[in-house]
Order: structure tokens, then C-alpha cells, then sequence
């Protein structure tokens, strides 16, 4: 039963019954990583998916002329790595730790032969890739509609619902966040001192506090 204690109450195994839980868990392996470790690079081949145990883990794109574009970041219970794993083709993204983190790793042979084995595990992973296509479509949604404060507002509100329950407290310094928008530090920084100015956040050391939920969410819906 140690193994099956060590997968998390992820969205991929919930439906799952004991027997099957026990099976999956027999097929994941343990690995630990230190921060800034970077556990597989664009391009590479996609040998397995991944499960955060616990700890952070940056999934993130270079453009042609070498600037970083954060894509996601990756929690507990977060399973990423999965469309490479399923169809054997190059990683599309890079997956580096934002912190000490511990993964459980299930090699693409694994998944194949567990998928043909257990229908509501291959129920379960098609949920999960219909949520990253609907997040696909956001982020294009967002590169193509709304401007650099908008777009920043609706990063906030989704990592502070992701990472902080919605308590208003996300720690991401100013570059990280400029990351994932694709922007310069000095372009995010801007917006956020008019948003000091009109007391919607303050901000901290490598974090914003959100103070007023309901303007940063109307400045998410703007349009260009």
C-alpha cells in the first residue's frame, strides 16, 4: 500500500478502484528533484508522463530569437507531459523545477499497455487532454484579443485560484510574470505601479497582492 500512497488524488486516477490504483502505482517510479532542475528540454523525446507529488515544476517555450515564454506552472496533484508520453513525438514545451520537487514518472510503453488494459484510465486521460486544448484556446484566445493588462490580470487571477485559493497572495516575481506574457519586466512593471496607484494590489519582494478581486477581474474581460 506504500506505493499507492505515493500517487496523488490527481484528476487521471480518480475514478480509479483500489485494484487498478494498485497496478498504476506498480508502474511509477519516485524521482526527486532539486530547484532548477530541468527534467526534459524541447525537442526531446517523449518517453513518459509525469505526476507532481509535490513541489513546482515551470513548463515553458523559447522563441526563434531565444526569449523564454512561460506556458504553465505545475502543482501537486498536476499531470504534465502526457500528449508527448501518449504519441511517442518530440516534447513540445521544457519542464524545469521551480523548487524542490518530487514526481511520479510512468514510462509511454507503460501507458500504452495500461491504457489497452484499463478503459477508465484512457477515460480519464482524454478529460485531461480536453482540458489542456480548452487551455490551449485561452491562451491563444488571450495573445490574439487582449491587450499586455489584461492579459496580465487574467494570469493573476488564474495563479492565485491555482496556487493561493483565491486569497489574493501570488508569489511570482515581476520577470517570472513578464514570462508568462511574453513581455518585457519593465512593460509588466508599469502596469502594476498604475494598479499600486489606483490600490487594486500592492506589491512585495517576489509576490502581488491582490486587493480589489473585482477590478482585477474587469480588467481581464477588456478587449485591445
Amino acid at each position: 500500500m506504500r506505493k499507492v500512497k505515493l500517487l496523488p488524488n490527481s484528476i487521471l486516477f480518480e475514478n480509479l478502484g483500489s485494484e487498478s490504483t494498485r497496478k498504476l502505482a506498480a508502474l511509477a517510479t519516485t524521482l526527486n528533484l532539486s530547484d532548477g532542475e530541468t527534467l526534459f528540454v524541447q525537442g526531446d523525446d517523449g518517453d513518459a508522463l509525469y505526476i507532481v507529488v509535490s513541489g513546482r515544476v515551470e513548463i515553458s517555450t523559447m522563441s526563434i530569437g531565444g526569449k523564454k515564454l512561460s506556458l504553465n506552472i505545475m502543482k501537486a496533484e498536476d499531470v504534465f507531459g502526457e500528449i508527448a508520453a501518449i504519441d511517442g513525438g518530440p516534447r513540445t514545451a521544457t519542464a524545469t523545477t521551480l523548487e524542490t520537487t518530487t514526481l511520479r514518472r510512468i514510462s509511454r510503453p507503460d501507458i500504452v499497455g495500461l491504457l489497452a488494459r484499463e478503459p477508465d484510465v484512457a477515460a480519464d486521460l482524454i478529460s485531461v487532454l480536453c482540458e489542456r486544448v480548452r487551455w490551449v484556446s485561452q491562451q491563444v484566445e488571450d495573445f490574439g484579443f487582449h491587450g499586455i493588462e489584461s492579459r496580465l490580470a487574467h494570469r493573476l487571477l488564474l495563479l492565485d485560484q491555482k496556487f493561493s485559493n483565491g486569497t489574493g497572495q501570488v508569489n511570482l516575481s515581476q520577470n517570472e510574470l513578464a514570462d508568462f506574457l511574453g513581455a518585457s519586466r519593465e512593460s509588466v512593471n508599469k502596469v502594476l505601479q498604475l494598479w499600486v496607484a489606483r490600490n487594486i494590489i500592492a506589491l512585495s519582494r517576489g509576490s502581488v497582492n491582490i486587493l480589489m478581486h473585482d477590478a482585477i477581474e474587469e480588467i481581464a474581460t477588456r478587449l485591445e
